[in-house]
């Protein structure tokens, strides 16, 4: 899986490539844009390695 500083700064280069200029608050939203997209895909991961889920009836309190 790739690092997300590895993905920051290719997108950052990409952008400066296009003639963009970063300043802290593109930065930023980058981070924090590429941190949301990584945590959603371990919650993918997550939810599609889980073991499937039986629902047991409660037994009766008497």
């Amino acid at each position: 899986m790739l690092k997300s500083d590895v993905i920051e700064s290719a997108i950052a280069e990409m952008l400066t490539k296009q003639g963009r200029d970063l300043d802290a608050t593109d930065m930023l939203e980058i981070r924090r844009r590429v941190a949301g997209s990584l945590a959603a895909k371990e919650r993918h991961r997550q939810r599609m390695t889980a073991p499937e889920y039986r629902w047991n009836k409660p037994a009766p309190r008497r």
